[in-house]
């Protein structure tokens, strides 16, 4: 069994460029794994939560992908310019095969659920306008009437801020088909969301 990977809270004197981190994690630097560590666990646990909504085997999978992280680090790209985007794909990967083991899951990939929470927990206690908390409610349920994989591109283009194209590869499709999924379901929100609501999506994209 491979030792547990507890990156420490400590972090470098003065951070460098992101690219910087991952060459210094690469040749062992436990601070520069920290740094890459908490800056994207929460995004990771998040993208994971909407995709199975089973915290515990979240937990799990995240814990699996940081040790194998860790372990296999020579053996990793040796440059990486987009770390969230990098280590989203991975994350992805380690959830799907968890998830194909699992008997409840054990169906085609469309089964697999992605709900959707539009209010990240850490922003709940900063959120005092009683208007916009029911623009995010109205917001939150029309995206409930989306389809699974309309709601992952969606999450991922407007919600992490990847590009079509980083969306299209992370979830094995054509970009054309990745613009055409996410037009679409854009287009079936305008039909239950009233512009302002819409624009709350939207403008996190811009």
């Amino acid at each position: 069994m491979k030792e547990a990977i507890v990156p420490p809270v400590a972090a470098l004197n003065q951070a460098p460029a992101q690219p910087e981190w991952w060459q210094q994690f690469r040749e062992g630097n436990r601070d520069a794994f920290a740094l890459i560590y908490h800056t994207y666990v929460d995004d990771l646990y998040s993208y994971g939560l909407h995709f199975c909504g089973d915290a515990e085997k979240v937990k799990d999978c995240l814990q699996e992908l940081f040790q194998d992280l860790w372990h296999s680090r020579r053996q990793l790209a040796e440059t990486v310019v987009h770390i969230r985007y990098y280590l989203l794909t991975a994350f992805r990967r380690h959830l799907l095969r968890s998830l194909q083991k699992d008997r409840r899951w054990r169906k085609t990939d469309d089964t697999i659920p992605f709900d959707f929470e539009c209010i990240p927990p850490r922003e709940h206690h900063i959120i005092q306008d009683e208007i916009r908390k029911e623009q995010l409610q109205q917001l939150h349920s029309a995206l409930a009437t989306l389809t699974r994989r309309q709601r992952e591109a969606i999450y991922l283009r407007f919600f992490q801020n990847l590009s079509y194209q980083e969306v299209a590869d992370m979830m094995g499709m054509k970009v054309d088909s990745v613009y055409n999924l996410i037009s679409k379901a854009i287009g079936l929100l305008k039909e239950i969301l009233a512009l302002p609501v819409l624009l709350l999506l939207v403008n996190r994209g811009a």
